[in-house]
């Protein structure tokens, strides 16, 4: 035991020659620390300073070197090799094309890069947005970081779907997790409560037409930022036939220019024979690295679990102190989406059904309410609680304001315990419930 301590305590040294990469995985319970000696090198495109101690915990990553390096690492990684063969030249030739339709519409003017990356699940698409995201920032761009898979929580919790102006290389050791304390913007941020895009559908769509609403406005008022572009990380199901109207939706909504398929042969076919006659849209085939890692549903949750406690205790180089605090039931007003459609045989005679897939109704606050996430949104409360479909839509597209933890619920003081990511009061505003549940460990 003491030998293994001792082990993991000195620092070993590894060499990489140029266009190599050392590929490493370690779990949130362990961690590295990795001290650049020599030369130049990279991980997902932000580059290491000689001599700075990088401490990396929760990670599938691989440092890159274009021109050789010498660098040490003190701790034991799960997996730990070095890679001869890498995408890395394919992707910097990527974000060189990207480059020069930045530069072309700032001389001549025109659509400026809206970039969606697809792709089945683990074959880099994450990795590849973070990479298109730093070599943007090194010429000094602010591209949108727009995430609209639910499974990930990239940037905040799962769950959701976000937009983020990056203005900075993204964090090493902490990567995209404390964008909203060191971007000059806080991301933009919708809740829709599900992991999957296909379980609630028509709101997913709804979301999507928001959220792309919001970001022309951005664009139209920032001439830099929509100079720089929409990089978008998509989900996993995107990659199936049954989804293929979200595909060309997303691509509607978003005016996407630049379709980059990673690791999918017939995804790539059938993309670039659909849009082989629209001379704006440019399809783009790319290999997934060898060094993704397959997740399995187990692996996920534990992903996703760890995003959302990160969310209320901050992570190893930025800790929250978040507090609880006790809220009578007055003070509560949740909404929920409407679960369960009657059989049309319980129809009234000559009544034809609405299908309202976002229609909200008030939730009661009960046990069930116990380890789920809610979103505190920014809308306020009125006197007269009947809600009609206009305020359905004020609701559900409205920004958040952030989430709170039910970790308690007393039906007989009738007071509800929530955790909070700051001190302060609960403010009077609605709350959205989903199926997002979070067990505290």
């Amino acid at each position: 035991m003491t030998e293994k301590k001792e082990e993991e305590s000195e620092w070993k040294k590894w060499e990489l020659k140029k266009f190599q990469e050392f590929r490493f995985e370690i779990d949130f319970t362990s961690s590295i620390t990795i001290k650049l000696i020599k030369g130049t090198a990279e991980i997902f495109g932000a580059e290491l300073a000689i001599g700075i101690e990088y401490e990396i915990r929760g990670q599938k990553a691989a440092i890159f070197t274009w021109h050789g390096c010498i660098f040490e690492i003190k701790g034991e990684c799960d997996v730990e090799y070095i890679a001869e063969e890498t995408p890395m030249m394919s992707y910097l030739n990527t974000h060189m094309a990207i480059e020069q339709m930045r530069c072309r519409i700032e001389k001549e003017g025109g659509d400026e890069p809206r970039v969606m990356i697809v792709g089945p699940s683990d074959v880099g698409k994450t990795t590849l947005c973070k990479i298109l995201i730093n070599y943007a920032v090194k010429h000094g761009r602010t591209p949108m970081f727009v995430d609209i898979n639910p499974n990930e929580g990239t940037v905040t919790i799962p769950s959701t779907l976000t937009a983020t102006v990056i203005d900075k290389p993204i964090d090493i050791e902490e990567q995209l997790s404390v964008l909203p304390a060191k971007s000059s913007m806080a991301p933009l941020t919708y809740f829709y409560g599900y992991l999957q895009s296909t379980d609630k559908l028509k709101l997913y769509n709804k979301l999507l037409i928001k959220l792309s609403e919001t970001i022309q406005k951005k664009m139209d008022k920032d001439s830099v930022v929509r100079h720089s572009g929409l990089i978008i990380s998509t989900p996993n199901n995107l990659s199936n036939n049954a989804n293929w109207d979200t595909f060309t939706f997303i691509i509607e909504k978003f005016k996407v220019n630049v379709v980059i398929v990673v690791g999918h042969e017939r995804l790539y076919s059938d993309i670039n024979k659909c849009y082989q006659d629209n001379k704006k849209i440019s399809v783009v085939k790319l290999t997934k690295s060898g060094g993704v890692v397959n997740r399995d549903p187990s692996t996920r949750r534990i992903l996703q679990s760890y995003k959302i406690k990160e969310y209320f205790y901050g992570t190893h180089k930025c800790e929250l102190a978040p507090y609880s605090v006790i809220v009578p039931f007055s003070d509560i007003f949740i909404r929920t989406i409407e679960q369960g459609i009657a059989p049309s045989s319980a129809l009234p005679i000559g009544m034809e059904r609405k299908v309202q897939e976002t229609r909200l109704v008030p939730v009661e606050p009960t046990e069930d309410l116990i380890n789920s996430i809610l979103a505190l949104t920014n809308v306020d409360v009125k006197e007269n609680e009947e809600t009609n479909e206009e305020e359905d839509d004020i609701l559900i597209g409205t920004r958040l304001l952030g989430f709170v933890h039910v970790t308690n619920v007393d039906t007989e003081k009738k007071k509800i315990t929530l955790l909070c990511p700051c001190h302060g009061r609960i403010p009077k505003k609605y709350m959205l419930l989903a199926d997002l549940k979070w067990i505290e460990t």
